[in-house]
């Protein structure tokens, strides 16, 4: 007893320190996948956040490439004295000639549109120069940097412009040294020939080139101020021009050559820099050391339509790694230290069971004994029929329950066949099927036999019996079970005719339900057709009304604008004050010509109609985002020509979402995902990152357009599911399968007239309650 206690105690140590060393390897190999997956995870955030950032920044870099071209077109730079007669306009101002004087007011009309434009549009600048290169007229022409007189023809924003390439160009001014994104259009000469197909302009030749300068530090602070890590922008040498941190401007990002330096300093575009390293250094494309060799985790992307131009964002591995552990710490530091008590507890409970198993076996050794003289007297006592054959098929026990329900003695059974007891047709099934399959298998259960009583009655039974086996796995003897079922089988007998009784007045009661229920779907479906009808008769009014506003109340309002201009230049060397007044009317007349117009587009966008789904969506969004602080990601896949009810309930849908999400969750970023899979089942998916909002309860949930949206979706023949959750964002969901609905069969002629009419008289109802 001594010796196995000693033993056992030797188990239990050694079962314990292979547990704490298992323990010690998975926490390792946890730590090592989890740091490994938190720096794939700071990897993909960081491409999505250039991903988003090229977006935006692209979106801001192309703002003023529009205005540019317009300025380049106005009458009064294109017949401009000063770029028509290179060197007028510095002689006008240096000589102050009454002979020039009418060049002088040209001139001064020039620089009030340059300086309007600079202020409409929040420029540094605004300026023309003439053919050779040399500022004509600025808006900055009264500052200490002025561009008056300064020849900028080295600048690659020139030299492109003067060859009839509009130019973006990125630099710091030579003048101001000021970083600025410099906007280039060449201007032509206001000259028209006449010929066989009438009036036109293509003898003009470039007279000059118009520039915009737009502030970069605006950009700057509104897209890097917040942002983690070190973010940067690079031109293709290398030199940080953009960074969310003042100490890496104007640095170089990777260690250059002399020569590959006087290549800058040669190009002009950064002006005469001592330039400095930032001591960063590649390591395998992914990394990046630093000048005292700490390791970053370094990502890119090309800028588009900037060749050569990086997005970089570097985040250093120490704080990857702290932010790691201290999760790390936090988890599993307490998991250790509960799986070091849970051991130790472990040990000493099992060393105590393993002693009380040892004395509860000799205990039980004792017991059985006593349960084996039990179990007989169970077996013989219980109220069940009991009994047990041997290999030949041999009685060698029955309980005393079957010999009272047989009627005969102990002495007139054992030793017989079992079979002998059954009728022919059990007596047959139990000597071809069940007893070969019994003695191979050693189990078979509710096996129905019909026993003979010594009277001559019948016992319907369902046997179940078990087998002994022998050391060799072999079945000796049988242990089974037999239930009287001649009662049941008669309730069941009887259950089965009610049944069948009552199945066929269930038919006839399931033939009614269906009839109604084919009757329901058609009203149904012409309810659904007729509210399609009545959406489709809003939009066809909407779209007229927003006609009549364009083409009617537009050109009105044009034709008042320009005989307000002209107006106010006739009033100008009259009465100023007057001017001034006829000058504000325009201003009206232009803001009221921008309400009418945005007011037809609410109405009914017509880039809808014109360009498709996924170009008036674009459109939606830019509109939204150059209109709000929200930030705007719309993806796409191809997608095909679609129906007019398609597309206008998927429009509405992303407008209803979109107003939504700025109105009531307060969202800083939407996204918009619209995409065509192989089976053409279309799919459309908004999402926002506000603050959400719970179904469950809410009265507010059906108040916020989310019913109409759901509407629309089933009337276009598809399905609208909405996810949202307090502090975690709304989800709109919209799918439609485009082949079911090109299936859809069409009401008849008769049906669809009647719904036409009344949906057209429902909605010029509407039409005149409003």
């Amino acid at each position: 007893m001594v010796e196995t206690i000693m033993r056992l105690r030797i188990i239990i140590l050694v079962l314990a320190i292979l547990a704490l060393l298992s323990a010690s390897a998975g926490g390792g190999l946890y730590y090592y996948s989890l740091r490994q997956s938190a720096f794939q995870q700071e990897e993909n955030h960081a491409y999505r956040r250039l991903e988003l950032l090229n977006r935006q920044l692209t979106a801001l870099l192309a703002e003023h490439v529009k205005p540019v071209k317009a300025l380049s077109g106005i009458k009064e730079l294109r017949s401009s004295p000063g770029l028509i007669h290179p060197g007028i306009a510095q002689n006008a101002v240096s000589r102050n000639s009454n002979k020039i004087a009418s060049n002088i007011n040209e001139l001064i009309s020039l620089n009030s549109i340059l300086d309007n434009f600079a202020h409409s549009l929040d420029l540094e600048a605004c300026y023309l120069m003439d053919s050779a290169g040399t500022t004509v007229a600025s808006s900055n022409r009264d500052k200490p940097d002025s561009f008056v007189g300064k020849n900028f023809a080295f600048r690659p924003y020139f030299m492109e412009a003067a060859t009839g390439k509009p130019s973006t160009y990125i630099a710091v001014g030579t003048t101001s040294r000021k970083r600025g994104i410099y906007y280039s259009h060449p201007v032509y000469s206001y000259r028209y020939d006449y010929d066989k197909d009438g009036w036109n302009n293509r003898n003009s030749k470039i007279i000059g080139v118009a520039v915009m300068k737009a502030s970069v530090e605006q950009i700057e602070s509104k897209l890097f101020s917040d942002s983690e890590g070190i973010l940067l922008v690079t031109d293709p040498n290398g030199v940080i021009f953009i960074a969310n941190r003042q100490e890496f401007k104007f640095m170089l990002l990777w260690k250059l050559d002399r020569q590959q330096i006087q290549k800058i300093n040669d190009s002009r575009q950064f002006g005469h820099i001592s330039w400095v390293w930032t001591g960063f250094s590649p390591l395998n494309g992914r990394y990046a050391l630093d000048k005292n060799r700490e390791k970053y985790l370094y990502s890119q992307m090309s800028l588009d339509g900037y060749r050569g131009w990086k997005i970089i964002h570097l985040k250093k591995f120490r704080e990857i790694s702290r932010q790691l552990a201290d999760s790390f710490i936090k988890i599993i530091g307490q998991v250790v230290l509960v799986v070091l008590m849970f051991i130790g507890i472990s040990v000493f409970i099992l060393y105590k069971k393993a002693i009380q198993e040892i004395l509860r076996r000799k205990k039980a050794e004792n017991e059985l004994k006593i349960n084996e003289e039990r179990y007989r007297h169970i077996y013989h006592k219980t109220p069940v029929m009991l009994h047990s054959i041997d290999t030949q098929g041999n009685i060698i026990g029955v309980s005393d329950f079957w010999l009272e329900k047989m009627g005969y003695a102990r002495e007139e059974v054992i030793g017989k066949k079992l079979t002998d007891f059954y009728n022919s047709d059990s007596k047959r099934y139990a000597e071809d099927v069940i007893f070969p399959y019994f003695f191979e298998t050693g189990f078979c259960k509710d096996v129905p036999y019909t026993y003979i009583k010594k009277d001559g009655g019948k016992i319907e039974i369902l046997l179940s019996c078990y087998g002994v086996r022998n050391e060799y796995g072999n079945v000796v003897r049988s242990l089974a079970v037999s239930v009287d079922v001649t009662e049941k089988n008669q309730v069941q007998h009887d259950l089965e005719l009610a049944r069948e009784l009552l199945a066929r007045h269930s038919l006839d009661l399931e033939q009614q339900v269906e009839e109604r229920t084919e009757e329901l779907k058609r009203v149904q479906n012409q309810l659904r057709k007729l509210s399609g009808n009545i959406m489709a008769a809003h939009e066809n009014e909407r779209r007229a009304v927003a006609r009549e506003l364009h083409d009617h109340l537009g050109q009105i309002l044009t034709a008042l604008k320009m005989d307000g201009v002209w107006l106010e230049r006739y009033l100008e060397p009259v009465d100023h004050n007057a001017a001034k007044r006829a000058a504000r009317i325009c201003s009206l007349i232009d803001d009221t010509i921008f309400d009418v117009r945005a007011m037809a587009f609410r109405l009914r966008p017509g880039l809808l109609d014109d360009l498709g789904l996924v170009d008036a969506l674009e459109f939606l969004t830019r509109d939204f985002e150059k209109r709000s602080e929200v930030w705007f990601l719309f993806r796409h896949t191809d997608i095909p020509e679609i129906d007019d009810t398609v597309a206008t309930a998927l429009y509405r849908i992303v407008q209803e979402a979109i107003t939504n999400a700025m109105k009531h969750a307060k969202a800083t970023e939407i996204s918009i995902d619209l995409s065509l899979d192989d089976n053409n089942h279309l799919l459309l998916t908004v999402e926002d990152n506000g603050c959400g909002f719970s179904s469950i309860g809410n009265k507010e949930y059906h108040g916020l357009g989310l019913t109409g949206m759901k509407e629309r979706a089933t009337l276009a023949g598809g399905t609208l599911e909405i996810f949202s959750a307090i502090n975690q964002g709304t989800r709109i969901t919209c799918h439609l399968d485009l082949n079911a609905r090109g299936k859809e069969s069409a009401i008849s002629d008769h049906e669809n007239q009647y719904l036409f009419l009344k949906s057209k008289e429902i909605a010029m109802r509407e039409r005149n309650n409003d």
